[in-house]
């Protein structure tokens, strides 16, 4: 049997070394040392001469080789691993990261077509469109699809004369009023029938969409607080799946393609991966399952704190790639209203929302398919950023 080093067991491991280690040393020099002395005066016994190591190195050897034996048979439990994600500045776009958002055409199209079906027949209506963006994209949508008065929020300074200039270009100045500030500090002049707003992230809730969105209530005009159609979008969900990244045992080689997420990640919390909704380097082990679901109509519904147990079946065909698992792929399903739908997973075009990829560990870890993983999630929608921890458990 081959000696095993102890500078090859994982530190989380070592912490299971038997208390005995030190007689394990001892004894394996002395055995070493009968060893070298037989092979030094009876070297004809051997058809190989034994290697002329020290009594010490080889006693550490042994101790290794008895160490790592019962690490196998003390060890057997499932070890715990827990990462949180806490990001902030997410949403200090860049003009190009806007008019990735206007492209993004799944997503614009479903906006038009809610905000036309809408406001249709509905002379006179008010909107107000929270975080319009650089180029005012749902506020000039609401205003071609009949809405008398839009008032466009924006907080990013560097993007309000963007939207101006935008607005003015469209000829809709008189329509569109852009007011520059935090929408949980604004004021409008009146009550307004409708709100629409996109404040997603590519976890959904990422960017603080809930307390903004339950401030937002107050803009409402009486009769219409809590009513289905005086909200767009309708909801928003994040979905999470146990994945295998396929760089993830050269993550060196990989972090310079720019995959870490741009978000400045709170301290003693994990800066994820953010793939492109057509990557490649994702493998899905299992089918997907509802992280949280934030109801715009009924924002107060949403606790400060969310907890969700979820429990995913890696079936016998992911053998092979879940010899391999890395942790939890998150996404972001939004849906607008009864019939417009888009979801980062399975858009046929490229979209502007990203997988964000929570690597459990430094390396990956074997699960033996078919088997389950269990996951513990809990988001803090109380703190800003808002925090998302999550923790599961894997065999030795």
């Amino acid at each position: 049997m081959a000696l095993i080093s102890r500078r090859l067991v994982p530190e989380r491991l070592r912490r299971h070394l038997p208390l005995h280690t030190s007689r394990l040393f001892a004894l394996g020099s002395a055995i070493a040392g009968c060893l070298l002395a037989s092979a030094t005066s009876r070297r004809a016994v051997f058809a190989m001469p034994l290697p002329r190591r020290s009594a010490a190195a080889v006693g550490a050897a042994i101790v290794s080789l008895g160490s790592s034996v019962a690490i196998a048979e003390e060890s057997t439990g499932p070890i715990k691993l827990t990462r949180v994600i806490a990001e902030g500045g997410l949403e200090d776009w860049s003009v190009s990261e806007y008019e990735a958002m206007r492209d993004d055409e799944p997503r614009t199209k479903g906006y038009e077509n809610a905000l036309q079906k809408r406001l249709k027949g509905k002379d006179g209506a008010v909107v107000v469109d929270i975080g319009t963006g650089a180029f005012a994209l749902l506020a000039i949508l609401a205003a071609k699809a009949g809405a008398k008065k839009v008032y466009a929020i924006e907080k990013n300074p560097s993007a309000v004369p963007l939207a101006k200039e935008t607005i003015a270009k469209a000829g809709l100045q008189n329509t569109i009023e852009v007011i520059e500030g935090d929408s949980m500090q604004v004021k409008l002049p009146e009550k307004v029938d409708l709100i629409v707003s996109e404040l997603i992230g590519s976890i959904s809730t990422q960017e603080g969409v809930e307390p903004i969105i339950k401030d937002a209530q107050r803009f409402l005009k009486d009769d219409l607080k809590g009513n289905s159609n005086a909200m767009i979008p309708s909801r928003v969900q994040t979905q999470i799946a146990p994945v295998k990244y396929t760089e993830h045992r050269i993550m060196k080689f990989a972090e310079k393609r720019g995959i870490l997420s741009r978000g400045i990640a709170a301290e003693g919390t994990l800066r994820p991966l953010r793939l492109r909704g057509k990557t490649r380097d994702l493998v899905f082990l299992a089918e997907p399952q509802l992280l949280e679901d934030f109801d715009f109509n009924s924002p107060e519904s949403t606790p400060s704190k969310l907890q969700n147990n979820l429990k995913f079946d890696i079936p016998e065909k992911m053998a092979d790639q879940a010899k391999d698992f890395s942790g939890f792929a998150m996404w972001t399903k939004l849906i607008i209203d009864d019939t417009n739908a888009v979801e980062v997973k399975g858009q046929k075009s490229t979209s502007h929302w990203a997988y964000v990829v929570a690597l459990m560990d430094k390396l990956p870890h074997d699960l033996r398919a078919p088997t389950s993983i269990e996951l513990k999630a809990q988001i803090d929608y109380g703190v800003s950023p808002v925090k998302y921890t999550l923790e599961t458990q894997v065999p030795v």
